[in-house]
């Protein structure tokens, strides 16, 4: 490790003067600011929940949830953001072009995080304040410290797989963020399962039962933290001897050649289902999501949706739960896709103007658009056919409710793509985000018309539901809301295409 003093010196200090240049000294909303003061509000929340009410936990069981929350939290940070500053970011080849050691964008990478790791261990702490405080100040101050330990050897444990995951498969960094994705949903569910009332459980404080009197054996907190710290301890070992050097570079390299390999000219793959322009405008928003690895996690919700019914007892005989078949459907693609759909428009930015500069016709935008968005539909479809059939509906009912959720979901779809038209114009988002998470925002309604489309269709599929359990004969007086709605959209893009305004 010869030579590293200066190169990683000269890596923190330009990777935290540019995080406190983004956050404070340039960005006139104080982002920063903002950040610290929504961590302090959920730690308060925590706070006044624990203090009206403390739970008894053993020393043990608490050490360990601090230990496990900030390992878990430090592990999907990296996953989300990992690729960017471990392999695709303009510091990193700088490092790996210049004579510098290798081994130092990944220690600055480590050895940077620490703030963020003492700041979210304070507030940790701070929420379990009231839990610890019955056993001492040593008590806080060992949380402190095991919280602090626990978001270090996460991140190393992330290092320790994206490094080697990247080496092996460099094809998984554009998965990787997915996976963190999900983990970080899952973990937000975790915690607030906990706060909500698993802390007064006894299965969970039966976890810190304190060990026989006179003995000294570990206890199974000490043991899950100790397996927990493995690979962050070996990855230490491993950076002593200078091999996470070999391994980041090789891990760069591959990602390099696997760029270059998907940059050469290929066999054109054109997923359109329509001639002409509607068909090019419907393939290439198709292609766009799949290049965004948030619709991996879209898919996976898509999934959960047609596996959920059967870790449940449906029964379509028992009162309305045909109406709940439905329901499902719409929910499962609506609260999923409908994001997408809804931002179809918003999306384009600049881009907007192409469709014009080609002689595009409004109502071939508009199908185009409504095409690309055909699988909320057919998810609704699927989920309520799978939903009814595993609660034991003949399959002539159970595909007339999988009609029914089609028909309501085209109308949804079709209010979206009217409502989103009033976005087709050049012009900046709402919201801008930086980042790995940038992705996942191009795929939600950043302006106005997204955000009615996406509202007014939640409240369509609700009337429908509601028409559906009391008068199913009405259903059809749902449809001329989304065909005006589409008219609209079409006047909308006429009129730019005659006036050339911006909105």
């Amino acid at each position: 490790m010869s030579g590293l003093g200066l190169p990683l010196k000269a890596l923190l200090l330009a990777a935290w003067r540019a995080a406190f240049n983004d956050a404070w000294r340039f960005s006139r909303l104080r982002t920063g600011l903002w950040r610290a003061l929504i961590h302090l509000f959920l730690a308060g929340l925590a706070l006044w929940r624990l203090s009206s009410d403390p739970p008894a936990l053993p020393a043990g069981t608490l050490f360990l949830l601090g230990f496990a929350e900030a390992w878990l939290f430090a592990l999907v940070l990296l996953l989300l953001r990992g690729s960017e500053r471990l392999f695709t970011g303009p510091v990193v080849r700088l490092v790996h072009l210049s004579p510098a050691p290798a081994q130092a964008a990944v220690l600055a990478d480590v050895v940077g995080s620490l703030p963020q790791r003492a700041w979210s261990a304070l507030v940790f702490t701070l929420a379990l304040y009231p839990a610890a405080r019955p056993a001492g100040l040593w008590a806080v101050a060992a949380l402190l410290a095991a919280t602090l330990a626990g978001g270090m050897l996460g991140h190393l444990t992330g290092l320790v797989a994206v490094l080697s995951m990247v080496r092996r498969w460099p094809g998984t960094l554009v998965a990787l963020p997915a996976a963190g994705m999900a983990l970080a949903l899952s973990t937000v569910l975790a915690v607030s399962y906990l706060l909500a009332g698993g802390l007064w459980e006894p299965g969970l404080a039966g976890l810190g039962a304190p060990a026989p009197e006179g003995g000294r054996a570990l206890s199974g907190e000490l043991i899950l933290m100790a397996v927990l710290s493995l690979p962050g301890l070996l990855w230490v070992a491993g950076a002593i001897r200078s091999r996470g050097a070999d391994a980041h570079r090789e891990g760069w390299l591959a990602v390099l050649e696997m760029a270059d390999r998907r940059s050469r000219p290929l066999r054109s793959r054109w997923p359109a289902l329509l001639p002409g322009p509607a068909g090019a405008l419907q393939a290439q928003a198709w292609l766009a999501a799949r290049r965004n690895w948030f619709s991996l996690i879209r898919l996976a919700f898509a999934v959960a949706g047609l596996v959920l019914p059967f870790f449940l007892e449906v029964d379509i005989a028992r009162p309305r739960v045909a109406t709940y078949c439905i329901g499902a459907g719409l929910l499962f693609a609506i609260f999923n896709y409908g994001e997408q759909v809804a931002g179809l428009f918003s999306a384009d930015g600049e881009q907007a103007a192409l469709p014009v500069l080609a002689g595009t016709r409004p109502h071939q935008v508009l199908l185009g658009k409504w095409t690309a968005g055909l699988p909320l539909p057919l998810v609704a479809w699927a989920t309520t056919l799978v939903w009814a059939w595993s609660g034991g509906a003949a399959p002539a009912q159970a595909l007339g409710l999988a009609a029914t959720a089609l028909a309501i979901a085209l109308g949804c779809l079709t209010w979206m793509i009217g409502a989103g038209a009033f976005d087709a114009a050049p012009g900046q988002a709402v919201f801008r985000v930086e980042g790995e998470l940038a992705v996942a925002f191009e795929q939600v309604p950043t302006r106005p018309g997204g955000m009615v489309g996406l509202a007014g269709a939640a409240l369509l599929a609700g009337a429908g539901l509601w028409l559906h359990a009391s008068a199913p004969v009405w259903l059809p007086a749902l449809a001329p809301l989304p065909v005006l709605a589409f008219l609209a959209g079409a006047w909308r893009v006429r009129r730019l295409m005659r006036m050339g305004a911006e909105g």
